[in-house]
Protein backbone atom coordinates (compact mmCIF):
# COMPACT_ATOMS: atom_id res chain seq x y z
CA UNK A 1 0.00 0.00 0.00
CA UNK A 2 1.25 3.46 -0.94
CA UNK A 3 0.91 6.51 1.31
CA UNK A 4 1.57 10.10 0.21
CA UNK A 5 2.11 12.62 3.03
CA UNK A 6 1.56 16.24 1.95
CA UNK A 7 2.68 18.37 4.88
CA UNK A 8 4.91 21.46 5.05
CA UNK A 9 5.85 20.99 8.71
CA UNK A 10 8.95 18.79 8.37
CA UNK A 11 8.73 17.51 11.92
CA UNK A 12 5.17 16.27 11.43
CA UNK A 13 6.00 14.96 7.94
CA UNK A 14 8.92 12.90 9.26
CA UNK A 15 6.98 11.65 12.29
CA UNK A 16 4.00 10.47 10.23
CA UNK A 17 6.31 8.97 7.62
CA UNK A 18 8.17 7.04 10.31
CA UNK A 19 5.03 5.43 11.70
CA UNK A 20 3.70 4.40 8.29
CA UNK A 21 7.06 2.96 7.24
CA UNK A 22 7.18 1.09 10.53
CA UNK A 23 3.97 -0.67 9.44
CA UNK A 24 5.56 -1.52 6.07
CA UNK A 25 3.72 1.04 3.96
CA UNK A 26 5.49 2.50 0.94
CA UNK A 27 5.76 6.23 1.71
CA UNK A 28 6.42 9.34 -0.31
CA UNK A 29 6.33 12.93 0.96
CA UNK A 30 5.66 16.40 -0.44
CA UNK A 31 6.11 19.79 1.20
CA UNK A 32 3.45 21.80 -0.66
CA UNK A 33 0.21 21.35 -2.57
CA UNK A 34 1.54 21.59 -6.13
CA UNK A 35 4.38 19.18 -5.38
CA UNK A 36 1.79 16.89 -3.84
CA UNK A 37 -0.40 16.93 -6.96
CA UNK A 38 2.57 15.92 -9.11
CA UNK A 39 3.32 13.10 -6.67
CA UNK A 40 -0.26 11.81 -6.90
CA UNK A 41 0.18 11.36 -10.66
CA UNK A 42 3.57 9.65 -10.47
CA UNK A 43 3.30 7.74 -7.17
CA UNK A 44 -0.40 6.75 -7.45
CA UNK A 45 -1.01 6.53 -3.69
CA UNK A 46 -3.76 4.49 -2.06
CA UNK A 47 -3.89 7.05 0.76
CA UNK A 48 -3.08 10.75 1.04
CA UNK A 49 -2.42 12.32 4.44
CA UNK A 50 -3.05 15.96 3.68
CA UNK A 51 -2.49 19.13 5.69
CA UNK A 52 -5.18 21.77 5.12
CA UNK A 53 -2.81 24.77 5.38
CA UNK A 54 -0.19 24.32 2.64
CA UNK A 55 2.00 26.60 0.50
CA UNK A 56 1.19 27.05 -3.22
CA UNK A 57 -2.08 25.08 -3.06
CA UNK A 58 -4.04 24.51 0.13
CA UNK A 59 -5.53 21.18 1.16
CA UNK A 60 -9.09 22.10 0.29
CA UNK A 61 -8.27 23.07 -3.30
CA UNK A 62 -5.96 20.06 -3.55
CA UNK A 63 -8.84 17.77 -2.54
CA UNK A 64 -11.23 19.44 -4.95
CA UNK A 65 -8.83 18.92 -7.88
CA UNK A 66 -8.16 15.27 -7.05
CA UNK A 67 -11.86 14.47 -6.68
CA UNK A 68 -12.92 16.42 -9.78
CA UNK A 69 -10.25 14.78 -11.95
CA UNK A 70 -10.40 11.16 -10.78
CA UNK A 71 -9.48 9.84 -14.24
CA UNK A 72 -6.15 11.62 -13.85
CA UNK A 73 -5.54 11.32 -10.11
CA UNK A 74 -7.32 8.09 -9.21
CA UNK A 75 -9.47 7.58 -6.12
CA UNK A 76 -7.16 7.65 -3.10
CA UNK A 77 -8.40 7.83 0.46
CA UNK A 78 -7.81 11.36 1.80
CA UNK A 79 -7.33 12.06 5.50
CA UNK A 80 -6.96 15.75 6.32
CA UNK A 81 -4.81 17.15 9.11
CA UNK A 82 -5.90 20.46 10.55
CA UNK A 83 -4.77 22.73 13.35
CA UNK A 84 -8.08 24.55 13.11
CA UNK A 85 -10.91 23.65 15.42
CA UNK A 86 -13.78 25.42 13.67
CA UNK A 87 -16.39 22.94 12.51
CA UNK A 88 -16.82 24.88 9.26
CA UNK A 89 -13.34 23.89 8.12
CA UNK A 90 -14.00 20.24 8.86
CA UNK A 91 -17.34 20.37 7.04
CA UNK A 92 -15.83 22.05 4.00
CA UNK A 93 -13.10 19.45 3.76
CA UNK A 94 -15.61 16.61 3.95
CA UNK A 95 -17.88 18.28 1.42
CA UNK A 96 -14.98 18.58 -1.02
CA UNK A 97 -14.35 14.85 -0.83
CA UNK A 98 -12.02 14.19 2.10
CA UNK A 99 -12.78 10.87 3.78
CA UNK A 100 -11.76 11.77 7.33
CA UNK A 101 -9.87 14.34 9.37
CA UNK A 102 -7.67 14.59 12.44
CA UNK A 103 -7.02 17.66 14.53
CA UNK A 104 -3.48 18.62 15.49
CA UNK A 105 -1.92 17.64 17.76
CA UNK A 106 -2.69 13.97 17.15
CA UNK A 107 -1.27 10.55 17.93
CA UNK A 108 0.32 9.16 14.73
CA UNK A 109 -0.57 5.65 15.88
CA UNK A 110 -4.26 6.57 15.73
CA UNK A 111 -3.73 8.02 12.26
CA UNK A 112 -2.16 4.76 11.05
CA UNK A 113 -5.02 2.78 12.60
CA UNK A 114 -7.66 4.90 10.87
CA UNK A 115 -5.78 4.64 7.59
CA UNK A 116 -5.55 0.87 7.88
CA UNK A 117 -9.30 0.56 8.37
CA UNK A 118 -9.91 2.65 5.27
CA UNK A 119 -7.44 0.74 3.15
CA UNK A 120 -8.64 -2.65 4.35
CA UNK A 121 -12.17 -1.53 3.58
CA UNK A 122 -11.17 -1.02 -0.06
CA UNK A 123 -9.79 -4.55 -0.31
CA UNK A 124 -11.88 -6.72 1.99
CA UNK A 125 -15.43 -7.71 1.43
CA UNK A 126 -14.73 -9.28 -1.97
CA UNK A 127 -17.12 -12.02 -0.92
CA UNK A 128 -19.68 -9.28 -0.33
CA UNK A 129 -19.74 -9.92 3.42
CA UNK A 130 -18.94 -7.22 5.96
CA UNK A 131 -19.14 -7.42 9.73
CA UNK A 132 -19.04 -5.33 12.87
CA UNK A 133 -19.16 -7.07 16.24
CA UNK A 134 -21.94 -9.68 15.86
CA UNK A 135 -23.63 -7.96 12.93
CA UNK A 136 -22.97 -9.44 9.46
CA UNK A 137 -24.06 -7.73 6.25
CA UNK A 138 -24.17 -9.79 3.06
CA UNK A 139 -24.08 -7.19 0.29
CA UNK A 140 -24.73 -9.61 -2.58
CA UNK A 141 -27.69 -11.37 -0.96
CA UNK A 142 -28.79 -8.18 0.86
CA UNK A 143 -29.17 -10.00 4.16
CA UNK A 144 -28.40 -8.61 7.61
CA UNK A 145 -27.90 -10.82 10.66
CA UNK A 146 -27.57 -9.61 14.23
CA UNK A 147 -26.09 -12.68 15.86
CA UNK A 148 -28.33 -15.57 14.78
CA UNK A 149 -31.31 -13.34 14.08
CA UNK A 150 -32.00 -12.02 10.58
CA UNK A 151 -32.98 -8.35 10.57
CA UNK A 152 -35.45 -7.01 8.03
CA UNK A 153 -34.39 -3.64 6.64
CA UNK A 154 -35.71 -1.42 3.88
CA UNK A 155 -33.45 -0.70 0.90
CA UNK A 156 -32.34 2.67 2.34
CA UNK A 157 -31.79 1.21 5.81
CA UNK A 158 -29.69 -1.60 4.35
CA UNK A 159 -27.61 0.76 2.21
CA UNK A 160 -27.05 3.10 5.17
CA UNK A 161 -25.93 0.25 7.45
CA UNK A 162 -23.62 -1.08 4.73
CA UNK A 163 -22.06 2.36 4.28
CA UNK A 164 -21.46 2.70 8.04
CA UNK A 165 -19.91 -0.77 8.32
CA UNK A 166 -17.68 -0.30 5.28
CA UNK A 167 -16.44 2.94 6.86
CA UNK A 168 -16.37 1.89 10.51
CA UNK A 169 -14.41 4.28 12.68
CA UNK A 170 -14.74 7.01 10.06
CA UNK A 171 -16.86 10.15 10.36
CA UNK A 172 -19.43 10.37 7.56
CA UNK A 173 -21.03 13.75 7.00
CA UNK A 174 -24.76 13.98 6.32
CA UNK A 175 -23.88 15.30 2.87
CA UNK A 176 -21.76 12.27 2.07
CA UNK A 177 -24.42 9.86 3.36
CA UNK A 178 -27.12 11.52 1.27
CA UNK A 179 -24.85 11.41 -1.76
CA UNK A 180 -23.97 7.71 -1.33
CA UNK A 181 -27.32 6.33 -0.12
CA UNK A 182 -29.92 8.74 -1.51
CA UNK A 183 -27.80 9.93 -4.45
CA UNK A 184 -29.04 13.43 -3.78
CA UNK A 185 -27.59 16.71 -2.58
CA UNK A 186 -27.89 17.90 0.98
CA UNK A 187 -29.98 20.94 1.78
CA UNK A 188 -30.58 22.69 5.06
CA UNK A 189 -33.47 21.12 6.92
CA UNK A 190 -33.19 17.67 5.33
CA UNK A 191 -33.50 15.26 8.27
CA UNK A 192 -33.69 12.03 6.24
CA UNK A 193 -30.33 10.77 7.50
CA UNK A 194 -31.22 11.43 11.15
CA UNK A 195 -34.54 9.61 10.79
CA UNK A 196 -32.95 6.55 9.19
CA UNK A 197 -30.15 6.46 11.76
CA UNK A 198 -32.86 6.28 14.44
CA UNK A 199 -34.50 3.40 12.57
CA UNK A 200 -31.21 1.51 12.39
CA UNK A 201 -30.62 1.95 16.12
CA UNK A 202 -34.06 0.49 16.77
CA UNK A 203 -33.71 -2.47 14.42
CA UNK A 204 -30.03 -3.45 14.84
CA UNK A 205 -30.05 -3.30 18.61
CA UNK A 206 -26.67 -4.84 19.38
CA UNK A 207 -24.79 -1.93 17.77
CA UNK A 208 -27.24 0.89 18.54
CA UNK A 209 -24.81 2.48 21.00
CA UNK A 210 -21.96 2.13 18.50
CA UNK A 211 -23.64 4.42 15.96
CA UNK A 212 -22.26 7.69 17.24
CA UNK A 213 -23.52 11.18 16.50
CA UNK A 214 -20.71 13.61 15.64
CA UNK A 215 -22.29 16.94 16.53
CA UNK A 216 -22.57 19.33 13.62
CA UNK A 217 -21.03 16.85 11.16
CA UNK A 218 -22.75 13.48 10.87
CA UNK A 219 -22.28 9.92 12.14
CA UNK A 220 -19.75 7.15 12.57
CA UNK A 221 -19.76 3.52 13.63
CA UNK A 222 -17.16 2.76 16.27
CA UNK A 223 -16.33 0.47 19.14
CA UNK A 224 -17.31 1.76 22.56
CA UNK A 225 -14.34 2.95 24.59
Amino acid sequence: MRVLIVEDDMEIQQLVSYFFKKENYEVQTAGDGLEGLKAVKSFKPDLIVLDIMLPSLDGKNFTSIVRDMSAEYGDPVIIMLTAKTEIEDVLEGLQLGADDYMKKPFDPRELVLRARKFLEGKNVGKSGRYSFKQVVVDEKRRIVKDGEEEVELSKKEFDLLLLLIKNQGIVLSREKILDRVWESNYYTGDRSVDIYISKLREKVKSIAENIKTVKGVGYKLEEKR
